[in-house]
Formats: structure tokens, C-alpha cells, sequence
């Protein structure tokens, strides 16, 4: 037979909160099933209450250990999620746009193309500092190595010309200032 006894002091504050019994913060259990027994419920009443609160006693808590697994789960979906969109960056391509003259450049990796643009950004010539080529939108979106590559193959390929310059970053901690030959 269902026994007030086998609930836990938390389903029996429920059970009496069910039936309009208020406890006082000094109740022990025992007080607690003292005062839901003299309440002078229907015994077949308080069985069905007392076998309601048995079965959610009863009822299958999740362990630490099956929350761990889910969580292990969770990290690992994440993981892939991760490699998945560190493979798309990788593929990025540039797409150059002509645009009043100049070619516009939107997201690369490539080289070729990078060092296409920087050459459409100068004349013959002319110079830029270091600090307005970063600052450029479209150079933003360059990753600062692959930039950096580009601009030491051009300086190679006898295409730029560079000086120290009043720039206050500088590639390789020398070159402030590319000059366009």
C-alpha cells in the first residue's frame, strides 16, 4: 500500500501545496506527513495522491554520466561544424570586378589575383603608404599573409619599388611606402 513515508520531503511539499496545506520552515518530515494525514482526506483520495507523487519519484532521472555522453555529442557536432567551415573558407575565391577603372576585389586567396588588383591600384609612379592600403575596404578582406606574399612577389617581379616612408605599420618592419615603377 502507497505510504506518505517512501516520498521525499520535496514531493510531500507538493502533494500538501496540492491539497492547500502550508508548512512552516520548522516542519520535519515526519511533521510534514503528521499534518497531511490529519487534513482528514478520503483514504482512496490520498492513495491516488500519494501513488501520483510515487510515480514521479519513480520516474528515470538522467546521470551525469548520460549528460556527459550528450555533451560529447554536442562538442563533436560542433567540431564538424567548425572543420566544415574552415574547408569553405579555404576554397574562397576572389571575384574582380571592373569598376570606374579599377578592379574591385571582394574575398581571395589566390596570389595572382591579389597582385592583379594591387597592381590596378597604382599608376606608374605613384606611391601609397602602408597604412592607406590597409585601410583600403577591399584589402580588409584579404587574409594579411597571403597580402603580405603578394606584395613580396610584386617587390620581386621589380613592379613596386619600396621605401621606409612615414607609415606607422610597415610589412617586414621596414617597408612603409610602395612605389609603382
Amino acid at each position: 500500500m502507497a505510504s506518505l513515508e517512501n516520498l521525499t520531503v520535496s514531493l510531500l511539499d507538493k502533494l500538501a501545496k496540492e491539497i492547500g496545506i502550508k508548512f512552516t520552515k520548522k516542519d520535519k518530515k515526519i511533521d510534514k506527513i503528521t499534518k497531511i494525514n490529519n487534513v482528514g482526506l478520503k483514504e482512496l483520495q490520498l492513495n491516488q495522491l500519494i501513488q501520483k507523487y510515487q510515480e514521479q519519484k519513480s520516474k528515470i532521472k538522467k546521470t551525469s554520466k548520460d549528460e556527459i555522453s550528450e555533451l560529447k555529442g554536442r562538442v563533436k557536432l560542433l567540431e564538424e561544424q567548425v572543420r566544415f567551415l574552415i574547408s569553405e573558407i579555404n576554397v574562397s575565391k576572389v571575384s574582380l570586378v571592373n569598376k570606374d577603372d579599377h578592379d574591385i576585389i571582394t574575398v581571395t586567396t589566390d596570389l595572382a589575383e591579389i597582385k592583379k588588383f594591387l597592381k590596378s591600384l597604382i599608376s606608374s609612379g605613384e606611391s601609397i603608404t602602408i597604412d592607406e592600403l590597409i585601410e583600403m575596404t577591399e584589402i580588409q578582406k584579404i587574409p594579411l599573409i597571403t597580402l603580405k606574399h603578394s606584395i613580396y612577389d610584386l617587390i620581386d617581379e621589380d613592379v613596386f619599388d619600396v621605401a621606409e616612408g612615414k607609415s606607422r605599420q610597415k610589412i617586414g618592419g621596414k617597408i612603409g611606402v610602395l612605389i609603382r615603377k
